[in-house]
């Protein structure tokens, strides 16, 4: 179950996405192989010149995007883009050997540096042989921010989905979106107000018998005088603890008092995504994608660790869109597929 990114150089910013224009925190993502930065786009809060100079960073002067043939990078003195010769995990972390893609003399390298949880701490850039190398250091996340974060995305490991039919009811906020087609991780804010719920709907319909003893009274009643059928309300009222309306919507609970020789109870399954776009030129549009499901399947990968996706939950939607649930081996909510995009939940 995992994800080989094939990213196309020329796409690699999107015209309309969420885009956390801040820096990137070094809680933000764990990188366990190569693959895994792929579509990444690093954000520093600082730069050093060991013995030489200093320099705080503001959000976005300065950036690294790595995709599997090139490097692209922005900032004063360093701008440019360097083909990417080999990308090889080290003792700490992973070293990328780069060539300018305008002047092959110039071949350095980029160093990845990761704590012992696989996120990234800093990036150690070298131009050319004769440069220096350059530290980049990516900041940790403010306490404020955490707090909210923590708060409001689902955590990897926090959402316990136990068998297919507890699936509904359940929301959850993730954390990170990957556009598949363009491989571009894309961080999410609080703000891009992202969800994936599950939804189902129980709706009361009269069985044909029904129907037609209901038409027959409505016209005998329709004879009565005013008081008559103020009286008949009152008592029906007085008798019965639940009454059902054709065509009504009611809740799980209810569903067990519901005379099921009078009514026929029909389930109906949805997955809505919701997220909040900002395009180009500043407009925004909170879009939902509601899609029908008529059929759940779950698959286990007996060969998978607990902490790594065993189970696959394969939803069909009605409009033949093919959607995934991924879970650990505990059950708990890691990825979810819809739309060519992958949701990460936090802690990935």
């Amino acid at each position: 179950m995992k994800y080989l990114f094939f990213f196309i150089a020329t796409l690699f910013f999107i015209p309309l996405m969420n885009a956390q224009h801040g820096y990137t925190y070094i809680s933000d993502r764990r990188f366990f192989s190569p693959e895994d930065l792929v579509g990444y786009d690093f954000k520093p809060d600082r730069m050093e010149v060991p013995n030489v100079s200093e320099k705080n960073l503001t959000p976005g002067e300065y950036s690294f995007g790595v995709n599997f043939n090139n490097l692209f990078i922005e900032g004063e003195g360093i701008r440019g883009v360097f083909n990417i010769n080999n990308i090889s995990p080290t003792e700490y972390g992973f070293k990328l050997l780069l060539i300018n893609a305008r002047d092959a003399r110039l071949q350095g390298h980029l160093k990845i540096i990761q704590n012992k949880w696989g996120m990234v701490e800093a990036l150690i850039y070298k131009r050319s042989p004769t440069d220096k190398e350059t530290i980049f250091y990516l900041p940790p996340i403010p306490g404020k921010l955490n707090t909210q974060e923590r708060d409001y995305f689902t955590d990897r490991g926090e959402l316990v989905i136990e068998h297919t039919d507890s699936l509904w009811g359940k929301t959850f906020y993730p954390f990170f979106r990957i556009h598949l087609e363009k491989n571009i991780q894309e961080p999410l804010e609080i703000s891009d107000s992202t969800s994936v719920t599950f939804i189902r709907t129980i709706t009361l319909e009269l069985k044909e018998k029904e129907k037609k003893k209901k038409e027959k009274k409505n016209r005998e009643i329709e004879v009565l005088t005013e008081d008559a059928v103020q009286d008949t309300l009152e008592q029906t009222t007085e008798t019965e603890e639940y009454s059902f309306i054709d065509g009504q919507e009611i809740s799980s609970s209810e569903e067990k008092h519901v005379d099921q020789s009078k009514y026929k109870i029909i389930k109906k399954y949805a997955v809505e995504v919701r997220s909040i776009l900002q395009y180009e030129d500043g407009t925004k549009e909170d879009k939902k994608w509601n899609y029908p499901i008529r059929k759940v399947v779950e698959r286990e990968d007996e060969l998978a660790k607990m902490d790594e996706e065993r189970f696959q939950i394969d939803i069909s939607s009605d409009k033949g869109k093919q959607i995934y649930l991924y879970l650990t081996g505990d059950k708990t909510v890691s990825t979810f597929e819809f739309n060519n995009q992958l949701f990460l939940m936090r802690g990935f």
